[in-house]
């Protein structure tokens, strides 16, 4: 297994949080050789021009601020999202005590479905499973690989297509291409394993609120 692929979601995961001051010290020391890639260089070429602190205000304002703002919670996609979120946050927690993604309230500062969580915890994975290999566990590989390919199909494979789809990160410069070669990654690993995630869809709240009013209504005979 390429040790690329999982160095890639590791920097997806760390750029997809918000750009802390760990996150700044970190990535500083890697964006000299990143300058020209296809999803981190305009942030590299942004942080340049403007510093960290507007790269900083232009994550909130994409990812926290307004009605139309793009979500980076799995649990704030999907219909009825809200009847289903308890659901899908203990499954989300089962993966990550399956396989020994310790979080806790010091070192994590994310939910369990944001997406650099997520992007982390499958970067975990493929680091597990080609160490794994490499040791001749034939079983243990087995296991993380069908992890990977359930975490994909009902998880992070349908999830990140989702983020990408909304309309206001498409218009953003900065984070559009890092989000857009996230999708990539996720899309050849769905590919690799032959995964065909359901599709998964943004829903305003008012939009949930006339569905959940319109199901409700007695059918006439």
């Amino acid at each position: 297994m390429d040790s690329f692929i999982a160095r890639d979601f590791a920097l997806a995961s760390m750029l997809a949080a918000y750009p802390d001051a760990e996150v700044e010290a970190t990535a500083t020391a890697t964006f000299a050789v990143l300058v020209d890639h296809p999803g981190v260089g305009p942030i590299v070429r942004f942080v340049a021009e403007h510093g960290w602190d507007t790269l900083r205000s232009t994550w909130l304002e994409v990812f926290e601020q307004g009605k139309d703002r793009v979500s980076l919670y799995e649990t704030e996609y999907g219909r009825m999202r809200g009847m289903r979120k308890g659901n899908d946050l203990a499954d989300i927690a089962g993966f990550y005590r399956a396989f020994a993604l310790e979080l806790d309230d010091v070192d994590v500062h994310e939910m369990l479905d944001h997406l650099a969580v997520e992007l982390e915890f499958y970067a975990m994975l493929l680091s597990k499973q080609r160490w794994l290999a490499e040791t001749g566990d034939v079983e243990g590989t087995e296991i993380v690989e069908d992890g990977r390919r359930k975490f994909l199909a009902d998880h992070l494979g349908s999830f990140v297509p989702a983020i990408v789809a909304r309309p206001k990160l498409q218009e953003c410069s900065v984070y559009g291409p890092l989000l857009s070669w996230c999708a990539d990654l996720v899309a050849r690993e769905c590919t690799a394993l032959g995964v065909v995630p359901a599709p998964l869809d943004y829903f305003g709240d008012g939009e949930q609120e006339r569905e959940m009013r319109c199901g409700s209504l007695p059918v006439l005979q």
